[in-house]
């Protein structure tokens, strides 16, 4: 799995970088209903948005270990304090508390704390033909990933095997959806000025699928636009992860 998202150094005067790198550290896809289930411990929050930021970097074995002594799931790691400290950067860096090039660092290392935690979330590698499967696009344009990471990660950990792909082309999508090996499609929307590729892509996908395939969005933004994502063909508009299991019956 890799991340395709980056950001020059001119982006950070940009309207749409601004847009896009706030909708990315502000916002992530993980579920608002379970971060209101779970108490944030503020000492580890405190340690982690420390370690991200340090200059010279910390072993994930040592950040890991310490939520394992406080007996905090690695679980709530990705769901709810990642995402609480990508916030922490967003807010941050829009109060000019912290440089462009400290929230880059910190949201590379977000990423790689994600993949270190959820190695062990394995459905991609169990049997393919008694799971459901799903295609998670990032549309052309949008910057960054991490809220995408975390949903395909809440996905796996439900048994859902998921296929990520970063701004792709027509063929490639052509070719992925074309054998109707997946039960459901999400698209993530992180900025209002991506909203017309959003509906341009989910258009796409159900006239591939002769309206077969299911597709969900969510991100940043999808609150105040879900009319117009409903008119595009989507079946679903939300950040909630059970919902779209639910409704799509994965």
């Amino acid at each position: 799995m890799r991340d395709e998202g980056s950001f020059s150094n001119t982006d950070r005067d940009s309207p749409d970088g601004y847009r896009s790198l706030a909708a990315e550290v502000l916002e992530s896809l993980a579920s608002r209903r379970l971060r209101s289930e779970v108490r944030v411990r503020q000492s580890l929050l405190t340690r982690m948005i420390a370690s991200v930021k340090s200059p010279i970097g910390e072993a994930t074995e040592t950040l890991c270990l310490e939520f394992r002594r406080a007996r905090v799931p690695m679980t709530d790691m990705a769901d709810i304090y990642i995402p609480e400290v990508a916030r922490h950067l967003g807010r941050a860096w829009e109060q000019d508390r912290v440089s462009f090039a400290e929230v880059t660092v910190g949201l590379s290392r977000l990423h790689t704390l994600l993949h270190e935690v959820q190695a062990d979330w394995v459905a991609d590698s169990a049997d393919r033909s008694r799971m459901s499967a799903t295609l998670l696009i990032v549309p052309p344009q949008e910057q960054h990933t991490l809220g995408a990471m975390i949903l395909a990660s809440q996905l796996r950990r439900k048994g859902v095997s998921v296929c990520i792909r970063i701004a792709p082309g027509m063929n490639d999508l052509s070719s992925l959806v074309a054998d109707g090996r997946f039960d459901a499609a999400m698209v993530t929307l992180g900025s209002k000025d991506r909203l017309e590729t959003c509906a341009k892509l989910v258009k796409t996908l159900k006239t591939m699928t002769k309206g077969l395939l299911n597709v969900a969005v969510g991100g940043a933004v999808v609150d105040e636009n879900r009319d117009v994502l409903l008119d595009a063909g989507v079946d679903v508009v939300t950040n909630d992860v059970a919902t779209v299991v639910q409704q799509f019956k994965l």
